[in-house]
């Protein structure tokens, strides 16, 4: 599984386009690795990847100290296996048909093989972290019985209309904070950060997975072809949160019949974004993640003034909207 990394040490290049790509080389080389039958359900992720955030965090947070550049990559490898492994389940779950802009895995393998792909690639991201040592592999065995335990809070909870903002809120603190924290726990790791460098990184990453969470719910409404039926996820009983918002205030209980209709796949999205709207579902999510936003940043008072803040302060206002 080898590749070509680099092995000096020092402070990595944290451009995102070039760390990026030395990512997914180490992705690619242990893709490679699985074998002809799970290569093909996780390569069509690896090589169609998304921003990279998760290992742009690892970078950033290795950055504040003295890195050495190949497990920095290799840890930025760990979390973006973790996020393959996620949609791969999640998609399974959600019914989701398409993914990056092609089949999602299960429809073009078929649920076992997406399933198996997902385990396997939970597997590779745990032989990386024992390699890089055992507090790595205690962070990122952490995690995945974190995200684990969220994504079953997240089924649990399909189709309850009577959801409240705090239940919500440790839905997301499970599902989705949980790879956020660790991106910047095993940077900091990587980097010989101190202690409480590494606490106030991990408090980081929680708050900003969480805000994102939020903001990412308000975006599929506010973006969404409201000539379609619904999307998977309401048909599933799985609520964002401003639909969630909106249902906490709606006294008529109109969108709540809507929602937990038998007919509700025929619905166009319009009459849903229409009845959030009403109740102002949106706004008030996206006051809800506003009131994250000081806590992301102000988790990192305690983070030495360098160019690898910088660039975290940067990133987090660019994903939250917060003001420069």
């Amino acid at each position: 599984m080898s590749s070509s990394l680099p092995e000096a040490a020092g402070s990595i290049d944290v451009d995102p386009a070039a760390f990026g790509s030395q990512v997914t080389e180490r992705l690619r080389a242990l893709s490679n690795g699985l074998g002809a039958e799970f290569r093909p359900v996780v390569s069509g992720l690896v090589d169609r990847p998304g921003k990279r955030l998760r290992s742009l965090l690892v970078a950033y947070c290795a950055s504040l100290g003295q890195p050495e550049a190949r497990g920095t990559v290799r840890a930025g490898a760990i979390v973006e296996l973790l996020q393959v492994a996620s949609l791969l389940h999640d998609d399974v779950v959600d019914q989701a048909e398409i993914r990056r802009s092609a089949p999602a895995a299960h429809v073009a393998h078929g649920a076992e093989m997406a399933l198996l792909g997902g385990v396997a690639c939970f597997a590779l991201a745990g032989l990386e972290a024992a390699e890089l040592g055992s507090t790595c592999s205690v962070l990122t065995s952490r995690a995945v019985a974190d995200l684990a335990r969220g994504q079953m809070l997240d089924v649990e909870r399909a189709f309850d209309v009577e959801m409240s903002a705090e239940d919500y809120l440790a839905v997301v603190e499970g599902k989705t904070a949980p790879l956020f924290r660790l991106s910047c726990e095993l940077g900091a790791v990587q980097g010989g950060c101190p202690v409480d460098v590494r606490r106030a990184l991990a408090e980081f990453g929680t708050q900003l997975g969480v805000a994102f969470q939020i903001l990412d719910d308000c975006l599929d409404l506010e973006t969404v072809d409201t000539g379609k039926p619904v999307g998977r996820d309401l048909a599933l009983g799985l609520f964002g949160a401003p639909i969630l918002c909106a249902l906490q205030v709606a006294e008529d209980h109109q969108l709540a019949g809507l929602l937990l209709s038998p007919t509700l796949e025929t619905v166009e999205m319009a009459e849903v974004v229409e009845l959030v709207e009403r109740h102002d579902g949106i706004a008030t999510a996206r006051r809800l993640a506003a009131e994250r936003i000081p806590r992301t940043l102000e988790a990192l008072d305690s983070v030495p003034m360098s160019p690898g803040r910088d660039s975290l302060v940067a990133l987090a206002q660019r994903l939250l909207g917060a003001p420069a």
